[in-house]
């Protein structure tokens, strides 16, 4: 399979998911618990369905491990960040914030990814 056309079927996959979690959002109530029904997973699903069917399960339990990996930094970003955003203000504290991200990042690369 081509690489552009498995590029276009992600994306037909993705966009379709991504109006799928949309409609769910529609229906969640607060309104804020809608944002975890938003782009990013969606995409990631859509992404790995396409990934297990074109390149086998292997390949996307190799995404889906970066994937996590991904996320715990994100998390890591976002209890310093909301902490040192109060501390340094907006700019300061999210630069500050980069550290921990960094940090979780690369031990999980070093100790799970490579």
């Amino acid at each position: 399979m081509s690489a552009v056309l498995l590029v276009a079927i992600k994306a037909l996959v993705g966009g379709t998911v991504v109006v799928g979690f949309a409609a769910i959002g529609e229906l969640v109530r607060p309104r804020g618990l809608a944002g975890l029904f938003a782009a990013a997973p969606s995409v990631a699903i859509g992404s790995l369905a396409v990934t297990v069917l074109a390149s086998g399960s292997s390949s996307a339990a190799s995404q889906l491990t970066g994937m996590v990996a991904g996320a715990c930094a994100l998390t890591a970003y976002c209890l310093v960040g909301t902490e040192s955003v109060k501390r340094f203000g907006a700019m300061k504290g999210a630069v500050t914030a980069i550290v921990p991200w960094f940090a979780v990042a690369a031990a999980l690369w070093l100790v799970v990814l490579r």
